[in-house]
């Protein structure tokens, strides 16, 4: 690697992550409690202030601002929820709602994305986690590039509550794990991906998304089953009516509702035609999943038949069973293995290294 190529490196693996947080509440006034708040750089008084829009700018008690920097012990409120952020909030006025976005160290940010996403894993899973979970972190910087940040704070990123859902438990893996990263054959950080249940196998992420990732497709059935059968819910099924299933994938109720076109080692549709229409996988499962919810139509390892209007699945798993399957983690660490065993089970193209 060449010194620019280096330091360019350091550079994206060393600078603080730019979240985008509490989009989703749509906030439109807010309360800044921080050590400091700033408006435009100049400061402002005492160590609270209620902000809201006015006039394509923000009103911070009396001043007017275009940007407000709060940093130290910060906590925002938007409605009734209030929440806690390492690291630092700048707030601007993006069209018709508040936008937050914390700038945060990656090592600051992993325990509240664990609390979030992983609480229910013992010790030597949530280690593993947090590799994968910082992986994903470093990898992804720049996934929201056109919207000015790096990663968003729901599920389509990694859950992200701040402060609030950290643990004593998901601290000590963090820091356990601290800098360490997956690297695809030992050199390449590529974003890994998890999910709560393979249902008996993991996917490669350019088979489901498309796209580069760490992990393999690997068996997760034991001489006892899928390693993941523990997981709630491990086994699903939901009847829909035809209409309504093509009102959720926007299209005519006309032809066949469920035709597998293609899928991928152990199972999981990765293309479908649907009334004449082709999807990916993805793709179909996100559109059923706004309908009927996420865990309701809970994966692409499923079969389907349709009985006098009615579309009947049957599946296996939850979520889109690429990289560690949480559930595999979890009964893997309870029968003894460590987070390494985990680790090299659900990525063995990869190597656990310090970060470059």
């Amino acid at each position: 690697m060449t010194g620019l190529a280096t330091l360019t490196a350091l550079l994206l693996t060393s600078a603080p992550l730019q979240v985008r947080v509490m989009e989703r509440e749509k906030p439109v006034r807010a309360k800044l409690e921080a050590k400091t708040l700033r408006c435009d750089g100049k400061p402002l008084p005492g160590n609270s202030v209620d902000v809201e829009g006015f006039d394509r700018r923000l009103k911070a008690g009396t001043a007017l601002c275009d940007e407000i920097d709060a940093k130290g012990a910060v906590r925002v409120t938007v409605g009734e929820l209030r929440r806690g952020y390492a690291g630092r909030i700048v707030l601007a006025w993006e069209g018709t709602v508040l936008r937050l976005l914390n700038e945060v160290e990656v090592e600051a940010y992993l325990p509240g994305v664990l609390g979030s996403e992983a609480a229910q894993l013992p010790a030597a899973a949530q280690r593993a986690q947090a590799v994968v979970s910082r992986t994903f972190a470093l990898a992804s910087r720049g996934r929201h590039q056109l919207q000015g940040y790096d990663l968003c704070d729901l599920a389509h990123c990694q859950v992200y509550h701040g402060q609030a859902d950290e643990t004593a438990a998901t601290q000590d893996a963090v820091a356990k794990t601290k800098d360490r990263v997956l690297l695809v054959g030992g050199v390449g950080l590529k974003p890994a991906f998890f999910h709560a249940a393979c249902g008996g196998g993991t996917s490669r992420a350019e088979d489901v998304f498309g796209d580069d990732g760490a992990g393999a497709a690997v068996s997760d059935v034991g001489k006892n089953g899928p390693t993941c059968q523990g997981a709630p819910h491990f086994t699903w099924s939901l009847e829909v009516d035809r209409a309504q299933l093509a009102q959720a994938l926007g299209v005519k109720a006309d032809g066949i509702a469920f035709e597998p076109l293609k899928r991928d080692r152990f199972g999981r549709v990765v293309e479908v035609r649907a009334f004449g229409q082709r999807f990916t996988g993805t793709d179909f499962q996100s559109r059923l999943g706004r309908m009927f919810g996420y865990h309701v139509f809970q994966s692409m390892k499923v079969t389907a038949a349709e009985v006098e209007g009615v579309v009947r699945f049957e599946g296996t798993g939850l979520g889109h069973g690429v990289g560690l399957c949480q559930y595999g983690a979890k009964a893997m660490a309870e029968a003894g293995a460590d987070d390494a065993a985990i680790l090299k089970k659900y990525f063995p193209d990869c190597r656990v290294a310090l970060a470059p």
